[in-house]
């Protein structure tokens, strides 16, 4: 089967044709009950047996997919059973030439839209050749015919521009249908897709959530394994320093030189050990999502005048000046006091470390929204391409002068992680021969405003 329209055609076929079989045969045997004469009534017995036989023939080929030639075998057929009526029974009054208009009708239904034309003039021709077979040609018969000729034009052309009409609409319905159709084909293979893809989605989720868990257990593991190696290592190491402490201090009895100088390098050696397993213990704690912070209220004078005094006994053996330059008036902040004094020994830690001569100076500074608070030294500098990288876990200059010192490269990335938490910031400036200007900047504290610093269950101490 062709296109839409055709299969709309061989629709019309299969009821119009078996329709006007029936009617022809009605026809036909009316006209034999009414006929007096067998010279009369023999036509109609050819209608009679012929009808049926065309029908049958033309229904055939409707159902081979033939309509097309269906349709043509029966409304030829149809006519030159009424063609032979009308040689037979010919005279002026006589309707039958305008039967051959119901087959021009039928073939404009059931055939392309210049079918109607077609069989027009084909029934014109039968018209014209079976009267004037009967009578000769002259003016009067002309006339006559005129009127069915006409009529049957009339319907022709109707017929035509109704099937043209017809086939404009049954071809935007189908090319609609066909957009529709192939549309639904589109959303069909979307919708396979995003099947396809919900299916990796759901599989992805799954190995998320695998990753997940095992991620959980394995911070879990650490945290425990970082708790039980605090609490391990911890207790034996204060009581290493605790005792060479007091040893140190004549609490068993009196020491010569050489012990107390022992015995000062177990004392200084347990505090770096303790110092290391604190920061590794800090770091354990960022990375696993579990550093908090126990916020209030506060200035930070007392803060910088501990750690400064820390500071001192640093440098006891160096030509160094320790400078202070505070405000005359100090802002209220709001911080975990510990966590702040931690990060700023561990920059006026790395300036004692780095500077033997010369000065470092604590300067603190502020405005109405922030407090800055920066460590200045005279030390040996750092390159401008390790700026970043000594903000980075366990990373270190690369530089003689700076190998030289002892440090586990994890005091910087962790002061970074402590201001950033509180909702500030910290910056450096240095360069090689020139000293380091680290700058730590806070938001000064507003009592009817919230502070960038989001709130944290209250935990100062280290497990």
């Amino acid at each position: 089967m062709g296109t839409f329209s055709d299969e709309l055609r061989a629709d019309s076929s299969a009821l119009i044709i078996p329709v006007m079989t029936v009617l022809m045969m009605i026809a036909a045997m009316l006209a034999i009950a009414n006929a007096d004469q067998f010279i009369t009534v023999w036509p109609y017995g050819v209608m009679l047996v012929g009808a049926p036989i065309v029908g049958r023939v033309s229904w055939w080929l409707i159902r081979r997919e033939r309509p097309n030639l269906g349709g043509a075998i029966f409304v030829g057929g149809g006519m030159v059973l009424v063609t032979l009526l009308i040689a037979n029974g010919w005279h002026p009054n006589t309707s039958l030439p305008y039967v051959l208009g119901v087959f021009v009708v039928i073939s404009g239904m059931i055939g392309p839209p210049h079918a109607s034309l077609v069989t027009w003039v084909v029934a014109t021709v039968l018209l014209v050749t079976a009267v004037f077979s009967r009578t000769p040609l002259n003016l009067h018969t002309l006339i006559i015919l005129f009127s069915p000729i006409g009529i049957n034009f009339i319907l022709a052309l109707a017929g035509y521009l109704s099937a043209v009409e017809w086939q404009v609409a049954v071809d935007s319905i189908s090319e609609l249908h066909r957009r529709a159709q192939r549309r639904r084909d589109e959303l069909f293979a979307i919708q396979e897709e995003l099947r396809l893809a919900n299916a990796r989605l759901q599989s992805l989720n799954q190995q998320l959530e695998q990753a997940r868990q095992i991620a959980i257990n394995e911070r879990d593991m650490r945290t425990r394994f970082m708790n039980n190696v605090s609490h391990e290592l911890r207790t034996p190491l204060n009581a290493i320093v605790n005792f060479a402490h007091i040893l140190g201090q004549g609490g068993r009895g009196p020491v010569n030189e050489a012990q107390l100088d022992y015995l000062t390098r177990i004392e200084k050696s347990g505090w770096h050990l303790l110092n290391v397993l604190n920061d590794l213990l800090d770091m354990a704690q960022i990375q696993a999502g579990e550093f908090k912070l126990a916020l209030e209220v506060t200035d930070l004078q007392a803060i910088c005048e501990e750690v400064m005094t820390s500071t001192r006994g640093l440098i006891l053996d160096k030509d160094v000046e320790l400078i202070r330059d505070y405000p005359d008036t100090w802002p209220l902040v709001r911080v975990d006091k510990m966590r702040i004094r931690q990060a700023l020994l561990n920059l006026l830690g790395n300036a004692a470390k780095y500077t033997d001569e010369g000065y470092i100076a604590l300067r603190v500074r502020s405005d109405d929204q922030y407090v800055s608070l920066t460590v200045e030294d005279t030390g040996i500098g750092i390159p401008p391409a390790y700026h970043e990288v000594i903000f980075q876990e366990f990373r270190q200059v690369d530089d003689t002068a700076a190998r030289r010192r002892v440090g586990t490269g994890l005091g910087l990335p962790i002061t970074r992680h402590l201001v950033e938490r509180h909702g500030g910031s910290i910056r450096l400036e240095s360069a090689p021969g020139e000293g380091s200007r680290f700058t730590i900047t806070l938001p000064v504290y507003v009592p009817d405003q919230e502070t960038a610093v989001s709130p944290e269950t209250p935990q100062a101490s280290r497990n």
